[in-house]
């Protein structure tokens, strides 16, 4: 056991671990901290790598570094964007100009350049219909405690596919809902439950914000040299010396002087309180004496981590902006080309060409499709994700200059990936279940967060909340009203943004709202034939 007595030793060394060990450190410089990884580097879900480039006429070879994890932030993001300043790392644009592609239920592929995709008339109205309905629901579940919603039992006992199958009429509709969920949760609607989908699209203030890379999104910009920086600057930040790599966590127990954390090395550490920042679904694989509350583990047994790989792709050219077209596609998977996989392997793309101008595309593989790809050897699941390209930008993909990818599902101590989801029925006790510190031990992690649940900003968010419940306890005298703000839900700006919304409605929904007229004025005169579309739509579905 180490002689050493910490204030706080921090489990995890991703980003809201590391983010909670600088703040206390720059809250109260002589105090004792510790960050024990089990991981043989720093990051946790960002992973940036360095890959090989070709640029000049003279084919001049060289590395650049590209992230195949997290990997986008935005002004939105006020808690990620102010730890950016302060650690001096920049950001540039999320390229988005020209075409997008959408290939959904009936394998065609078209293009178009507005926020929504090419699709039918009814398709598009059932499209828009949906998107504004749950943007009115979600404003109903707060992420700070949302089963205080009034239909919360409702929404929290059925799953999304449920209310997607009793809400959407059309194919179209249904498929680029599947698409959007399979990228950004990384499983199928089916396996989420819809009080879970609400909040978690409130955090971000809607579903625009989660899905576009606009103008103050959550996809608007990316970090010059990788989002993993992030990580090795806080480590310097707070000292190499205070972190300490390839130390999973077996055994956390409390006494009553303090916290006693155990590896799975035999190593032990002593401190006052400890904060744990791991995904939710690895609490379950460290042993807690005493044991976890039961609201925490009946919510970490019904919320696991989602299923998503990474790809990214470099290239000599940037052949696809030549073309006029973004890079950006938005796919159900297309036909596939392995009889042991359903469709093929993509949901998403887009440009990814880095801040020195080196083209780049990366792609996303989510939900059900990253299960049934992620059994397929790497070269077959390469040439599926190649050929699924080709179908888009034609046969320059096949002159890529490199290739790599990330399987989260086979990344050890995370285990998937892009976060926690949650199962009908788990909700309930969701605030006690992953925000409220048990005794000694308090929780962090981007799963915790209040806004941006998911993302960068959330972990963020998270650590700096963990680390002022710390700090409020072992230092109190260091702590001043406006650190205390983070242990409460401030969504001001998010409201302020919606009711600008509000105001300037898009130019989509008026020319939809104008088009139900006409389409209500329309059945009127032509019952007979409108009844007729929407048995075929019925059976299609």
């Amino acid at each position: 056991m180490s002689s050493d007595l910490f204030d706080a030793i921090i489990v995890g060394a991703g980003i809201s671990g590391l983010t909670a060990a600088h703040r206390l450190k720059k809250k109260e410089p002589n105090i004792r901290v510790l960050v024990i990884e089990a991981k043989d580097r720093v990051g946790g879900r960002t992973y940036s790598v360095p890959l090989k480039t070709v640029a000049g006429t003279d084919g001049t070879e060289g590395t650049d570094v590209w992230d195949l994890g997290s990997q986008w932030v935005g002004r939105c993001q006020t808690h990620i964007m102010s730890l950016l300043s302060e650690l001096e790392l920049e950001t540039y644009p999320q390229y988005s100009e020209g075409s997008k592609f959408v290939q959904l239920d009936d394998h065609s592929i078209r293009t178009y350049t507005s926020t929504l995709p090419t699709l039918s008339y009814l398709e598009l109205l059932d499209l828009r219909r949906f998107i504004n309905k749950i943007d009115a629901m979600r404003r109903q579940v707060p992420a700070d405690d949302p089963f205080s919603c009034n239909k919360a039992r409702k929404w929290d006992s059925m799953t999304l596919e449920t209310f997607k199958q009793n809400t959407l009429w059309t194919a179209g509709s249904a498929d680029a809902i599947d698409a959007v969920v399979r990228c950004i949760l990384g499983v199928e609607a089916s396996q989420v439950s819809l009080l879970f989908f609400l909040m978690y699209v409130n955090s971000a203030d809607g579903l625009d914000n989660l899905v576009q890379k606009t103008e103050d999104s959550g996809q608007e910009l990316k970090i010059k040299g990788g989002a993993q920086q992030i990580c090795e600057k806080l480590v310097e930040a707070i000292g190499d010396n205070s972190v300490m790599l390839k130390q999973p966590v077996s055994n956390i127990k409390q006494e009553s002087e303090g916290v006693v954390i155990t590896t799975t090395h035999g190593t032990t550490f002593k401190c006052k309180r400890a904060i744990v920042t791991i995904p939710p679904n690895l609490l379950s694989k460290v042993h807690f004496e005493p044991n976890l509350p039961i609201c925490k583990r009946d919510y970490i047994s019904r919320a696991p981590l989602s299923n998503r790989i990474t790809v990214l792709l470099t290239f000599k050219e940037s052949f696809w902006r030549d073309r006029g077209w973004s890079g950006e596609i938005l796919s159900s998977g297309g036909q596939s080309t392995v009889s042991r996989c359903d469709s093929g392997p993509l949901c998403f793309a887009c440009d990814a060409t880095s801040a020195d101008d080196n083209p780049a595309i990366v792609a996303f593989i989510g939900g059900h499709q990253a299960v049934q790809w992620g059994q397929l050897q790497l070269e077959e699941r390469k040439r599926g994700v190649l050929e699924s390209l080709s179908r888009f930008f034609g046969p320059d993909v096949f002159g890529y200059v490199d290739y790599a990818e990330r399987d989260w599902n086979q990344e050890s101590y995370t285990d998937g990936g892009p976060l926690c989801v949650a199962n009908p029925g788990a909700m309930m006790y969701y605030n006690k279940a992953l925000r409220q510190p048990f005794g000694k031990v308090h929780f962090a992690g981007t799963e915790t967060a209040t806004v941006w649940i998911g993302s960068m900003n959330g972990a963020v968010q998270a650590g700096l909340r963990a680390a002022t419940e710390v700090l409020r306890i072992i230092k109190p005298e260091v702590v001043t009203p406006d650190d205390l703000a983070i242990l409460t839900t401030n969504q001001t700006r998010q409201k302020k943004s919606v009711r600008r919304k509000a105001k300037a409605p898009s130019w989509v929904t008026l020319t939809i709202g104008l088009g139900s007229l006409i389409t209500i004025l329309f059945a009127i005169g032509n019952r007979d034939r409108l009844q007729h579309l929407f048995q075929g739509v019925s059976t299609k579905n």
